[in-house]
């Protein structure tokens, strides 16, 4: 007990004693602000949630559930969409719990106590806390005149669940750092799932609508939930336990260079620290600016296309116009890859950074864009689910195979870029390679999809396309290391030309 009281008040200490806490207290203070503001939300949503239920255009269930409210049936075949979505905003926008270990590793405190300890923090996240301010009002309200053993194994079954999204969560990202097939994975199972549900091979509103409806008729089934965050909470155990050793920590720390990011990427290791200054760079600069602003006015693209009828009968027009849409950041920024960097190339070599670190920067930098715009492009619904799907099976083709090809044909180009310069009129650094790179990149998923239209049909077309940009990331390691090798035995040759302007 003492030790963990140790630990805590070393936490707490170590935090309000930082100097970026206090240089940056007017952002802790709207910090506070905004969460009590969405806290305020969160809990009148959840006094009205019965309402909102009852409003939603549902069809009527196909089974009866005896002893459950419609409110309570209407809920349980929303709750899987809800955990699913629950998973994806917490990937994108939860940080892992931090603690400094190496103070701490001298000191007579059991690594399993600072392996608990990380996890039981990770509890009082916001994100948790929010589901009980949506939740606990609605329950009191809905389950006020049914069982109390139903009622409670319910919400007990609800909460566990939702704590095992949070371990989940953790040990995904914890281990996607080691190996980044878990990201590869994560994208076979949303794709899967997508395509499940398109196809309408699994109703998931009946299966989540049967599943919670048990837990609520059997509270003795609340067993299930809890046999599942323990086997999460067990495997973070088990991570942080087996990596929290100093020699770990040193061999990690001679990797590192002299540059210190204090954004949400530096914490993602080397790769995303460089992708954190791919960002800088595109943000501090006119003419990579100027790329990213043409890349947002393009995501309106798509309007020219799917408004009219004109296309209907030559659907590989709207596998282009998803192509500009979530790849025209990687075709317009990738060609000029190396010359971004030009004016200080030298220096490139000399970074106590690998070559594949490198490259998987620029990878993950076009990943990232592509995502935003492919979220972005998700209005585009409203023409049609067809249109949606299109857009993200090109989006997964971008990523898997497009993000490859523009970088090795722009590894071809050692032309400087002036980063002051916009792109209006600007010819800097085109040459036979950007002319070239046209054919493979929009030319390759077309292909794909006449192929697998004229075998199986046009859904089918577009779903190849989809999965050949699967089977390209999940050989992302391989990629990078031939584009490494390559660049490893071209370095003094890009650097002469690069010196000579």
């Amino acid at each position: 007990m003492n030790s963990l009281w140790l630990i805590i008040r070393n936490d707490w200490r170590e935090s309000v004693r930082s100097p970026i806490w206090h240089r940056r207290a007017v952002i802790n203070a709207l910090m506070v602000l905004m969460f009590v503001y969405l806290a305020a939300n969160f809990l009148a949503l959840g006094m009205v949630m019965d309402n909102i239920l009852m409003a939603i255009p549902m069809d009527e269930v196909t089974y009866k559930s005896h002893g459950i409210s419609w409110v309570l049936q209407r809920l349980n075949r929303l709750l899987l969409y809800y955990i699913m979505l629950d998973f994806t905003v917490r990937y994108f926008m939860q940080k892992l719990p931090a603690l400094s270990i190496r103070p701490l590793l001298h000191l007579p405190i059991k690594r399993s106590q600072l392996a608990n300890f990380m996890l039981v923090k990770s509890i009082w996240n916001p994100f948790n806390l929010f589901h009980f301010l949506l939740f606990i009002p609605f329950t009191i309200e809905v389950f006020s005149n049914l069982p109390f053993a139903s009622a409670l194994g319910w919400s007990a079954s609800f909460f566990l669940l939702i704590y095992t999204n949070n371990f989940l969560l953790l040990l995904v990202k914890r281990t996607s750092e080691i190996n980044s097939g878990i990201y590869i994975g994560l994208l076979v199972v949303v794709f899967a799932i997508f395509i499940l549900g398109w196809f309408d091979i699994v109703d998931f509103m009946a299966l989540s609508g049967r599943l919670f409806d048990i837990l609520f008729q059997h509270p003795w089934t609340a067993a299930i939930p809890l046999i599942f965050i323990s086997i999460t909470y067990y495997s973070n155990f088990r991570f942080l336990r087996a990596n929290m050793y100093l020699q770990r920590l040193s061999k990690f720390r001679e990797s590192k260079v002299t540059y210190v990011g204090n954004g949400i990427l530096s914490r993602f290791g080397m790769v995303g620290k460089l992708t954190e200054l791919e960002f800088k760079l595109i943000w501090r600069n006119k003419r990579p600016k100027s790329v990213l602003l043409i890349t947002i006015l393009f995501l309106g693209y798509g309007l020219l296309a799917f408004t009219t009828n004109d296309f209907v009968d030559m659907k590989w027009i709207y596998l282009l116009f998803s192509l500009i849409i979530t790849g025209m950041f990687i075709m317009n920024y990738g060609q000029y890859l190396l010359g971004w960097e030009g004016s200080h190339f030298d220096h490139v070599l000399t970074r106590n950074v690998s070559f594949e670190e490198y490259y998987m920067s620029k990878f993950t930098l076009f990943t990232l864009v592509s995502l935003a715009a492919m979220i972005c492009s998700i209005p585009y619904v409203y023409f049609g689910y067809e249109v949606l799907l299109t857009i993200f099976c090109v989006f997964l083709f971008n990523i898997g195979i497009n993000t490859f090809v523009v970088m090795f044909f722009g590894s071809f180009n050692p032309k400087k870029i002036d980063l002051t310069k916009g792109t209006v009129m600007n010819m800097q650094g085109v040459g036979a390679a950007q002319f070239i790179l046209v054919i493979p990149v929009m030319g390759l998923p077309v292909l794909f999809y006449m192929l697998g239209s004229f075998l199986w049909g046009d859904q089918v077309g577009i779903l190849l396309v989809g999965a050949i940009g699967v089977l390209g990331l999940a050989g992302t390691r391989f990629w990078i290391s031939l584009l490494a090798k390559w660049l490893h035995n071209q370095r003094y040759e890009i650097a002469e030309d690069f010196r000579k302007g």
